[in-house]
């Protein structure tokens, strides 16, 4: 019914449309980490940035944004217990990664995470992911990486309409509707779509003990989402651009039960979101002040939740519910003043305040309402300085102060401070050589302090902020139709927060309970390669090697969920006619998990391969494509995490319909 509302509006829409063959870019002022102003471009390059640019995210027919982040080189996407889909760079740790959306921050606060399963992939036009040592101006908690994504907006005056539908396993659906205006002065941008799915493909051959009945459908994986963005932009006078964006995503899943465990003698995640929404508002902008730019971001936020625990697989009976609601305030400014050609300061400023109400209700017996707050303030300073060796500076200052803990002890402010240094040279034209060390903290969130997940955690008032050393040094080769890249890193991180089981005395349950590990440290090589082979064909790959480790008073053993191997191979080949075939691989290698005792049992390797087929009609400014996408295609057992696994074999088919 949905594909068939779609069609209509395809064969009656009349638009007059200009240049179809128009691109489309990301939108400029989301992200204000840039060059800075009169620099050349490559002043600001001594620490990794790395781009999905819109033609990788259109042809990856996500329904999320979390399937494209498997674009990233050295990105490990999983599912936790709670359902929701993280992302993790270079062995990086929970809520070390921090994610923007138009320079606005996207995370939770109450916990720095973000179910990126929840967010449509279609209104993101550009990624771009900063490692090694972030900039001093993305603020703080970004030791793991920032990842921003920008919304999309048409190069060259004229309009842009969209339509496409998808049907695949597991009676799966999709529907989305894109519209885009530029009249030089004024970008506009829309944005509606649903995405609904009965659950997802269990691989065959696959072991789950409990929890699990059918072989074929997962337990308790079904979701319905709907999402709507619009977003306007207009130029001012002396070169300044405002825009505002808003969008409300919101829906309803269930959560996969953890299928190792037995739900007589552990605590089993039964359950369901019956009502998840976030809303957000942005408010940025950019203007040449006092000879130099002043860019920045404003947004406001609110994010709503209720958890539905049951007693056990069948999901009828509920014994608690949990009902969360976040309101947050924020700001980003960023100043950019350029001395000469080649001489360059920036200073930034971010602000966050943010508040969590929880209310905790086991049926029959009165509820538990709590209040917490989080108030986040980082300032920064960034110097450049081009020439033979270009050389970044950088030095900042991080504040978080809990003014509300609900009914937990208060705690006192607590403060950091980070430092960059980084160094490029272009030994010739196509070669060049880059390093950079720093320092970065990252603050345990509200969660990690009062959270105690329905009785699933034990609290540790305890807990210390993170702190790594971070480096690395890179080699790149940019020649002809080939680009190589090899970047080796090391991060010293301490008082790294892991977890552990513990059973009280008087249970049989074991409990998890969050604590600060003597520290860690990820030794390793990512290496990226992207080569057109011929006219028609392209091939994009990327490998990274990781010796990830924790360290305690017996020596090291790995640290948990931390693949030794991530590994990306992209090839695109066009015969002609509109014709197009992909083909993706995805490898991830052995990894650990933790067991009921805490020790460790491992993960198995696994190799994962797509394919894309599609036929492209052009028609005057019209333009129709038909394609069908098979993801894991051998049936492979995934399993980033015990007794939750990936998705087995999948069939999509859809078409998109541009005018």
């Amino acid at each position: 019914m949905i594909l068939r509302v779609l069609l209509c509006l395809c064969v009656t829409g009349i638009v007059q449309a200009q240049t179809p063959t128009d691109s489309l870019i990301h939108y400029e002022l989301g992200d204000i980490i840039v060059h800075p102003a009169g620099a050349p471009s490559d002043i600001s390059s001594t620490s990794t940035t790395q781009y999905v640019r819109l033609a990788g995210i259109s042809q990856s027919d996500a329904p999320s944004i979390d399937q494209v982040f498997r674009l990233i080189p050295s990105a490990h996407l999983q599912t936790n217990s709670r359902g929701e889909s993280l992302v993790y760079l270079r062995g990086s740790g929970e809520r070390q990664v921090s994610l923007f959306f138009d320079g606005a921050l996207l995370n939770i606060p109450w916990d720095n995470r973000m179910d990126l399963s929840l967010i449509p992939a279609e209104v993101v036009g550009e990624i771009s992911i900063s490692k090694g040592v972030p900039s001093v101006l993305y603020g703080a908690n970004v030791l793991g990486g920032a990842i921003n994504m920008t919304s999309r907006q048409l190069r060259n005056p004229g309009r842009f309409s969209q339509v496409s539908g998808i049907l695949g396993s597991q009676n799966s659906q999709q529907a989305r509707m894109t519209w885009l205006r530029n009249t030089q002065r004024f970008q506009t941008t829309f944005f509606v779509g649903i995405s609904n799915q009965d659950g997802y493909t269990l691989p065959h051959d696959l072991d789950l003990p409990y929890s699990q009945e059918s072989e074929d459908l997962r337990t308790n994986t079904d979701r319905r989402m709907r999402s709507a963005f619009g977003q306007f932009a207009f130029n001012v006078e002396r070169g300044g651009k405002i825009g505002v964006s808003l969008f409300r995503f919101d829906g309803k899943k269930g959560i996969a039960p953890e299928g190792h465990l037995d739900p007589a003698s552990a605590h089993v995640r039964y359950w369901r979101y019956p009502d998840w929404g976030t809303s957000m508002a942005i408010l940025s902008g950019e203007f040449p002040f006092e000879n130099g730019t002043l860019r920045g971001a404003a947004w406001v936020s609110r994010f709503g939740q209720t958890i539905a625990q049951y007693s056990d697989k069948s999901y009828s009976m509920q014994r608690q519910t949990q009902m969360d609601q976040d309101d947050t305030y924020g700001m980003r400014l960023s100043y950019s003043h350029g001395f000469s050609s080649s001489r360059s300061l920036q200073a930034a400023v971010n602000l966050m305040s943010s508040s969590h109400e929880q209310g905790d209700l086991e049926i029959g017996q009165q509820g538990l309402y709590r209040d917490f707050s989080q108030r986040i303030m980082s300032t920064g300073l960034e110097y450049s300085m081009g020439g033979p060796v270009n050389l970044v500076v950088g030095a900042s200052m991080d504040v978080l102060t809990t003014p509300k803990t609900g009914d937990k002890p208060e705690r006192g402010p607590q403060m950091s401070v980070g430092a960059t240094i980084g160094l490029s040279h272009e030994t010739s034209s196509d070669v060049t050589i880059r390093g950079v060390l720093g320092r970065k903290t990252r603050f345990p969130t509200m969660r990690e302090l009062f959270g105690e997940a329905l009785g699933r955690f034990l609290l540790n008032p305890n807990l210390n902020p993170e702190s790594s050393i971070l480096s690395e040094l890179a080699i790149r080769v940019d020649r002809n139709e080939m680009v190589v890249e090899a970047i080796a890193f090391f991060n010293r991180t301490r008082n790294t927060i892991g977890q552990q089981m513990v059973v009280l005395e008087g249970e049989s349950r074991a409990r998890r309970q969050r604590i600060n590990l003597n520290g860690s440290r990820v030794l390793g090589l990512e290496t990226t390669f992207n080569f057109r082979v011929i006219r028609n064909l392209l091939l994009d790959c990327s490998l990274t090697t990781m010796h990830a480790r924790e360290l305690n008073s017996r020596g090291t053993r790995p640290l948990i969920e931390k693949p030794s191997w991530i590994g990306m191979c992209n090839v695109n080949y066009r015969p002609g006619a509109g014709f197009s075939i992909i083909l993706e691989s995805q490898y991830s290698g052995r990894a650990y998990g933790l067991g009921k005792g805490n020790g460790l049992i491992s993960l198995p390797s696994s190799l994962v391969t797509n394919t894309r087929v599609s036929w492209l009609m052009l028609y005057r400014q019209y333009s129709a494509e038909l394609f069908s996408r098979i993801n894991n295609l051998t049936d492979e057992i995934v399993l980033p995490q015990l007794g939750l696994p990936g998705p087995g074999r999948t069939l999509h088919v859809g078409f998109q319909v541009t005018f």
